[in-house]
């Protein structure tokens, strides 16, 4: 398991494996999405999380994970688009969990990077144009003074 859900009720690892250890030898079952279920002593701790007073089996999620703004999204493969900026466009969503993991439905945004000495930006929106819109918006904050004293250098000329 790639990702911790959220929604599990052990906080830390030692608490999780103790409960996992005590269940096993116990016989309890893990449940799958499926609605099948399967013995706890044929899966791996990692595999499963503690979710609503049952163990439930993760199901594999290969995706990355990206925090952008105030929201984690989903990032698929990179969008081959030529323009003039120099960033980088991934297909996207919104990250979403039930009690099986990550909850995948597609592909309904797209998430812009950009990197520079200071690191990474990222940006989403619904369209490239949106993504891209929030990109500028978030490099002319950052870069803000240095955009002003280049574009504003003839002016400064004039003023003297």
């Amino acid at each position: 398991m790639k990702y911790k859900n959220p929604l599990a009720e052990h906080k830390t690892k030692i608490q999780k494996y103790r409960a996992f250890i005590s269940d096993r030898n116990s016989g309890k079952k893990a449940y799958k999405s499926d609605n099948t279920c399967v013995a706890l002593k044929d899966v791996n701790v990692n595999d499963v999380e503690f979710i609503s007073g049952l163990w439930r089996v993760q199901k594999y999620f290969d995706y990355n994970i990206q925090q952008i703004r105030d929201r984690k999204i989903i990032l698929g493969p990179r969008l081959e688009y030529k323009e003039k900026t120099f960033f980088e466009y991934y297909q996207a969503t919104t990250l979403a969990y039930n009690c099986y993991g990550p909850i995948f439905l597609g592909f309904d945004m797209v998430a812009a990077k950009y990197v520079t000495d200071k690191g990474e930006y990222w940006s989403y929106g619904k369209s490239i144009a949106e993504a891209r819109a929030f990109m500028g918006i978030k490099l002319y904050d950052e870069y803000m003074d240095l955009i002003h004293s280049v574009a504003c250098k003839n002016i400064k000329k004039n003023e003297k």
